[in-house]
Formats: structure tokens, sequence, C-alpha cells
């Protein structure tokens, strides 16, 4: 069971401490409560084990209290087929560049999991991807359906440097670094498409990806 919580007069957090939330548990926790379809407009946070409803406007203190039990009850119930939240996503094939500078850990995670580069790559781009949510960096988006064998975890020590545009995979998790920054994945190879566009229209936003989105990687051409 999650810890539920009011963060404010019209903000409410729910916990999940042994799990990652996906979006069949916000439809779950969110999509059989109905009655909050008539409460004011709120923006869906969702991180790693919690979301957070944030509201436009102020609610009472007992409608909050209201609101946070029914979401009590909803997580015993069956999970809903569809919530307002949750979105049906973009589908985006992108090109990857694998091993090389830009993927310096390709040959590693092959000595790891007893599978050589190639099947590596080619399990990696087996898979289909969900973007979860989006964090730690401006367009950082978090990507579930890593297959199994290659959910390593993180680098004891973190590099001081990974360049915009590395792919790279952590735990269960895959993403392609939008900006410069630090960071503890194991990198596997270089996507040419941009992360992040700080000029993006309301239309297409900012992040090439959204939360929902389905994402399969293929190999680049003058990589194959």
């Amino acid at each position: 069971m999650p810890n539920i919580y009011c963060v404010s007069d019209r903000a409410i957090q729910i916990d999940w401490t042994s799990q990652p939330v996906y979006p069949a548990m916000l439809a779950q926790a969110l999509g059989n409560y109905p009655a909050a379809l008539s409460l004011p407009r709120f923006q869906c946070i969702q991180a790693d084990r919690s979301i957070t409803l944030v509201f436009e406007s102020s609610i009472l203190p007992a409608l909050l209290y209201s609101l946070k039990q029914a979401f009590i009850d909803s997580l015993g119930s069956e999970p809903a087929q569809t919530s307002p939240l949750i979105k049906t996503g973009q589908h985006h094939l992108v090109p990857v560049q694998y091993g090389g500078a830009a993927g310096q850990d390709l040959d590693w995670i092959a000595a790891q999991t007893g599978l050589s580069a190639q099947a590596v790559i080619d399990l990696h781009c087996s898979a289909v991807y969900t973007v979860q949510f989006l964090g730690f960096l401006p367009g950082f988006a978090y990507l579930t359906g890593l297959p199994k064998p290659l959910q390593i975890t993180r680098r004891s020590h973190p590099r001081a440097r990974v360049p915009a545009g590395t792919l790279a995979i952590g735990v269960e998790y895959c993403a392609v670094y939008p900006w410069s920054s630090p960071g503890g994945w194991h990198l596997i190879g270089h996507v040419e498409q941009r992360m992040f566009d700080p000029f993006g229209s309301d239309e297409t936003g900012q992040s090439f990806f959204q939360v929902g989105d389905v994402v399969q990687f293929v190999r680049a051409e003058q990589d194959a």
C-alpha cells in the first residue's frame, strides 16, 4: 500500500516505496475515481516511485482528505481500462550508432552478460520502450522495457561528463542524455536526434520524448 499525503492546500502526493510507478498503476489509482474530474484542473507529475497531483487552485482541506481516501479505496479495485491522465503517445524509431567512443561500455556490458557485443545490440534493438517520466535534466526521458539481461547496476563512480546524445542504460531504465552532464549509467551508443529544444512550440513541446511515447531503437545504417 502506498503512502498518500497532502503536500499543500492544492497538492497530493502518492508514494510507492517498493516499486516504480507505471501507467497501469496510475490508471488504477486515478482512473477509478471519476469524481476527480469535477475538481479544479490539475497536473499529474510522475516520478520513479511517486505521483503528485497539483491543482490549479486551492481546494478545501476536507475535499483534499476526501480525495486522498478515494485514492486509497481505488487502489484495491481492478485497474481502469482508461484514464484521463494517460495519453497514447507517439511511436518513435530512433537510429543509434552503437559502440565506438560514445558507446565505450558496450564491450564491458557484453562481458558482464556473457553475450557478444552484437548480441547486446540485437537484444537492445529488439525491445519496445515506453517513456515513463522525465527528470534529472530537461528532456531526460526514463524509458522502461529494457530486457532483463541488460539490467545492470549503475556505475559505482559516475563519469564527470557524458556527451549530449549518448544512449545509456542503468538498472531497469534506458535513456538518451539530452545535455552534456555527469552520469552514472553505462554508455552504449550515440543518437543524432536532438532530445530537447528550448524553443519548441506549444504543439510539439520542448522534449522530443513525452510521457506515454513508445520508442524503438534501430542500428544506424552507417553503423551496420
